[in-house]
C-alpha cells in the first residue's frame, strides 16, 4: 500500500472510531487496530490521537466548504443559495454521516493551536450561511437574530441528515426543498390565523 493510501486509511480508521466512541473514550491502540497496524506503526504515521482528530475535523470541513462553495457558485438568486446550504449539508450528513457527527460533536476536546484552526473552518461555514440568510432576509434583521437563525437551520440539519430520515441522492434533493420552504415560509405556511 502507498504512503498517501496508508495515511488515508489511518485518518479513516480513526474517524470510524472517533464517531463511534467519542475523542475522549477512543484509544490510540483501537485506532491502530481499526487501521490493521501496531501501534508502533500507527506511530510511523502520526503523532497521536490529537493530531488524528485534527487531521479528521480538518479534512471533513475542508470538503464540506468547498462542496459549498461550488453549490453556491451555481445558484443565481438568494433563495437558490439557500437551497444549495441545505442541500449540500444533506449530502454531507448523508455521505460521510461519521465525520459530521465528529465535526459537530468532538471539535473542543482539540488542543491549541489546532482547535483554533477548526473553529475557523467552522465559523467560515456558518458565516456562508449567515450571508445567505442576510441576503434573503427582508426585515434586515440583526447580525445576532441572522446567526441564531443560521444556527437554528444547521442544528435542525444535523438532526435530520441521517438514514432514516436520508436514504438515497434523491432523498437528500427532496428534503431539501421540504427544510427550504419550511425554512423560508414557516410551519403554517401562509394558513391564516383563526
Amino acid at each position: 500500500m502507498a504512503i498517501g493510501q496508508r495515511y488515508d486509511a489511518i485518518v479513516e480508521a480513526a474517524q470510524d472510531v472517533f464517531a463511534r466512541r467519542g475523542f475522549h473514550q477512543a484509544s490510540i491502540r483501537e485506532i491502530a487496530r481499526a487501521a490493521n497496524l501496531s501501534l508502533a506503526g500507527l506511530y510511523h504515521y502520526v503523532e497521536g490521537k490529537d493530531e488524528l482528530l485534527f487531521l479528521v475535523l480538518d479534512g471533513a470541513l475542508d470538503e464540506l466548504l468547498g462542496a459549498l462553495d461550488e453549490a453556491l457558485a451555481g445558484a443565481p438568486t438568494p433563495a437558490a443559495k439557500l437551497l444549495a446550504l441545505i442541500e449540500t449539508h444533506l449530502d454531507f450528513g448523508f455521505h460521510r454521516a461519521a465525520a459530521l457527527k465528529i465535526v459537530n460533536r468532538d471539535y473542543e476536546a482539540l488542543a491549541e493551536p489546532r482547535r483554533s484552526e477548526v473553529v475557523a473552518k467552522r465559523g467560515e461555514y456558518l458565516a456562508r450561511g449567515l450571508a445567505i440568510l442576510r441576503e434573503l432576509d427582508p426585515r434586515k434583521r440583526t447580525d445576532d437574530e441572522l446567526m441564531s437563525a443560521t444556527v437554528l437551520l444547521l442544528g435542525m440539519l444535523n438532526g435530520i441528515a441521517t438514514r432514516p430520515f436520508l436514504k438515497s441522492r434523491e432523498d437528500t434533493r427532496a428534503l431539501a426543498r421540504e427544510v427550504g420552504t419550511l425554512f423560508l415560509h414557516g410551519f403554517l405556511g401562509g394558513a391564516h390565523d383563526a
